[in-house]
């Protein structure tokens, strides 16, 4: 679980499930996999699992899928009153496990009756290789995501949000396996471009964060597994001038710690370490980080997670560069019936920026009732409250119901 969900988190990605660009993609797309979390989709029955449409004489899959829904929000963006508003969103996955391939698309269109401050018009695309040679593997993959990103990083779909952003995406990743231990290298280029109002200034609206970690594990087998992560990361913004507050900026992270059987039934992961940054204008500092998770997962339809976090901001969030990020996740999903789940999300960011503190806390339920294998209806309601999250109204309450067919 660690190196699929913490690898791409601290210092690269940001912490939570809404400042990740891994969260984005399904975790099947190599170089984007991460922890699936408590999610409808990653706790499916299997006979609701979707079935795909195999192309003849090869092992090449085809996943389509197509979500509609409608809603009402009473926040859609900051001074704007409650509107009603409609949502669709097709996507498609492949996979071909000959190749070790899989791929991943979607478009994500929101039009609000009331005002068109909060349209959005979110496009996703990745694309990944997993290549075994012997017992180790190479992973490559290439994303493209055009999405609203809020003050604390990437914001869930169909939320307010005052900027959009661009981001580009490539990366590598050896991993090697020495007997007792796995190592793996990666490396990584993200390039993001900012579409927003005056409210930021110029020069941080175009930034390349250049990303790399070498983390070497013991091999699985035991009760614990014992991790160590050393993580390097440089930002760097175009147009930056004297008296911005910013500039081009580097940072070193070294952690350690344990993590357990991601099958268990009971799972723990405890990291904890420092990152030593170089900011423009500000010099060295020292702060520290940890990552600490909890769940209980008794079977493939229940499962309870806990996560906390605090991550330093240099390349994690649209924060001041640099500030820590403090994050909390609370998760729940429960098979009421067979055919019926009921999940439950609370996700809570703190930081500062221009040297206030912002917060921001997302609490959101839901229901997904699979009618058969390819249709199914999921209600939702979500709430959020911010504070000092430039752009985005302080509460927000959004109430929608979709449906979704993936034959």
């Amino acid at each position: 679980m660690v190196l699929a969900g913490i690898g791409c988190a601290l210092l690269a990605q940001g912490v939570g499930r809404t400042q990740s660009l891994g969260d984005l993609f399904p975790i099947a797309v190599p170089g984007y996999a991460e922890a699936p979390g408590v999610t409808a989709r990653s706790r499916l029955h299997p006979d609701d699992v979707p079935a795909g449409i195999a192309v003849p004489g090869t092992d090449f899959m085809v996943y389509p899928g197509f979500d509609a829904g409608a809603g009402f929000d009473t926040a859609p963006a900051d001074d704007a009153g409650g509107s009603a508003f409609g949502r669709i969103r097709p996507d498609l996955r492949i996979a071909d496990d000959a190749l070790g391939l899989a791929g991943f698309a979607a478009a994500d269109l929101t039009r609000y009756v009331r005002g068109g401050a909060a349209d959005t018009r979110d496009v996703t695309a990745a694309l990944g290789f997993g290549i075994p040679f012997g017992p180790d593997r190479i992973t490559l993959g290439v994303a493209r995501a055009s999405v609203a990103e809020s003050g604390l990083g990437l914001a869930q779909s169909g939320g307010a949000a005052p900027f959009r952003a661009v981001v580009d995406d490539g990366r590598i990743a050896l991993r090697l396996r020495f007997g007792m231990v796995d190592a793996t290298e990666r490396f990584g280029v993200e390039h993001e471009t900012l579409n927003a109002a005056g409210d930021v200034t110029p020069g941080f609206r175009d930034r390349t964060v250049l990303h790399e970690s070498s983390e070497v594990e013991t091999a699985p087998g035991g009760v614990l597994r014992f991790l160590i992560l050393l993580k390097a990361a440089q930002a760097r913004y175009r147009g930056a001038v004297p008296g911005d507050g910013f500039g081009n900026s580097a940072s070193v992270a070294a952690l350690g710690g344990i993590e357990t059987d991601a099958a268990s039934l009971w799972r723990l992961r405890v990291l904890a370490g420092a990152i030593r940054q170089n900011l423009a204008g500000e010099g060295s500092r020292i702060a520290p980080v940890f990552d600490i998770g909890l769940g209980w997962t008794p079977d493939g339809l229940v499962a309870v997670e806990f996560d906390a976090s605090r991550e330093a901001g240099l390349a994690a969030s649209l924060g001041t560069p640099g500030t820590e990020v403090t994050s909390l996740d609370v998760a729940a999903a429960d098979a009421w019936r067979r055919d019926l789940l009921l999940t439950a999300d609370m996700a809570m960011r703190m930081a500062r920026i221009a040297g206030r503190p912002a917060r921001e806390i997302d609490v959101e339920t839901g229901a997904a009732w699979h009618w058969s294998r390819a249709f199914a209806i999921e209600p939702r309601l979500h709430l959020a409250l911010r504070h000092d999250l430039p752009g985005s109204p302080p509460f927000e309450v959004r109430a929608t119901v979709f449906v979704v067919w993936t034959p």
